[in-house]
């Protein structure tokens, strides 16, 4: 016991560092708040990111907060992961380069209140944004360079909990806090020796502090003693976060860093930055808690999101994926051989992105498929779940950039029955 308990600080430890310096990188990230993430654990990855109905089994679903509920009245969760991988960019143009990244991608809690009341406490990132573009130009005789970058992001505490006042039927709710610090540069770098030219440089960065909710609702309609159908819905408002920017543009002598002049300067701006409304529903087939079916479908209205006072070039975003679930002893059951108790996933997923260019003309897509297991420890309700994400972004046509991913996750889902005394130690 007391082991598990430092292993758990240790991570946690580890985790608020680590969501404090890791990013993924894409220049997809540049939009908006950059890669926004779908709040998928890892075994929701494996699913094609399925999440709305996804029955039980010794883990934390607050995805869609009413399945908090599902939490064993005796259990503390603890579900610890991170994932990593290899982004490969192609243009019609430049030909392609890779990029490899890790980042911690969750850590949660889970536990019991009461029979009908469950709750978890979660930390994990919101959003990406790490990206470098430089756009070479000899117009005019001079050359010169164009160059984007930025960096950061937003975490988020998320306080999950989940109720069934009757049964079936659950709901749920989750409050989050958003924080964090984004970074934009653009510049002007002229290639000159003489001085002729001076650059120009614009830096902002954005600082965010502000809170957020959501519901959640799931219903259970047992078709017979093996069979079982769940729908589910989620909301989320229009969230306006608190935050304060501060803005500098510059100029520089070629080739030097040294400021020779500023010419605008904004100190601790004060505005607001949308998050989008989310609609969800979903629906999921069980089968004699073996085998598990679900299907998600999402709309987010971006369109409207401001960020101080102005839009991006965003729309509104569709997110349907198909997962599914194969444990052959059953999720619940005992096992006699080790591979009966593992749990086989596939799944894929299309995203049609918020990113909106060229005047409605070019919408980034996103599609991929996924794989994964979960793997049971003997005499314990301790697992590690797998998964592995194959998938395209993007497309080069029109000088765009095809971003294709693979993605490989792991998590360790520690659960145990810490609310009842042992006779053993």
């Amino acid at each position: 016991m007391h082991k598990r308990i430092i292993l758990i600080l240790a991570l946690t430890i580890s985790s608020i560092i680590c969501l404090a310096q890791g990013r993924v990188g894409s220049p997809y990230t540049r939009y908006g708040l950059g890669d926004v993430n779908q709040n998928s654990l890892i075994r929701n990855n494996a699913m094609g990111r399925t999440s709305y109905t996804l029955p039980y089994n010794n883990g934390i679903n607050f995805i869609n907060p009413a399945l908090v509920s599902q939490i064993d009245t005796m259990t503390f969760i603890f579900d610890f992961g991170f994932n990593g991988g290899i982004r490969t960019y192609k243009t019609e143009t430049q030909g392609s380069m890779s990029n490899y990244d890790f980042q911690i991608s969750h850590l949660i809690f889970g536990f019991p209140i009461t029979k009908w009341w469950k709750s978890c406490v979660g930390f994990m990132p919101y959003s990406n944004v790490a990206y470098s573009i430089v756009d070479r130009d000899s117009s005019l005789n001079v050359a010169k360079d164009y160059i984007y970058s930025g960096n950061g992001g937003l975490n988020q505490v998320a306080w999950s909990n989940g109720f069934t006042p009757f049964k079936n039927f659950s709901i749920g709710i989750n409050a989050f806090y958003y924080f964090g610090k984004i970074y934009h540069s653009n510049s002007i770098d002229f290639d000159d020796k003489t001085g002729a030219f001076l650059n120009v440089i614009e830096q902002n960065t954005v600082r965010i502090n502000d809170f957020s909710f959501d519901l959640g609702m799931n219903y259970n309609i047992n078709l017979n003693p093996e069979n079982k159908l769940s729908i589910s819905g989620v909301y989320a408002y229009n969230s306006q976060l608190n935050a304060v920017r501060n803005t500098m543009v510059f100029n520089t002598l070629s080739h030097s860093s040294a400021i020779t002049d500023t010419i605008f300067q904004s100190i601790n701006e004060k505005g607001k930055i949308s998050l989008a409304q989310k609609i969800g529903v979903g629906i999921g087939y069980n089968h004699d808690d073996k085998l598990y079916v679900g299907v998600d479908y999402t709309i987010q209205d971006w369109s409207k999101a401001k960020y101080f006072e102005l839009s991006d070039q965003l729309s509104n975003s569709t997110f349907i994926s198909v997962g599914t679930e194969y444990t052959p002893a059953g999720r619940s059951k005992l096992y006699y051989k080790y591979w009966q108790g593992v749990s086989y996933r596939a799944g894929f997923y299309s995203n049609q992105n918020f990113i909106n260019l060229n005047n409605s003309e070019t919408k980034i897509s996103d599609f991929g498929i996924s794989f994964g297991l979960g793997l049971p420890t003997k005499r314990s309700k301790t697992s590690y779940n797998l998964s592995l994400q194959i998938g395209q972004r993007g497309s080069a046509k029109n000088n765009f950039i095809t971003e294709n991913y693979f993605i490989i996750g792991l998590s360790l889902n520690l659960a145990d029955m810490w609310f009842i005394k042992s006779k053993f130690d």
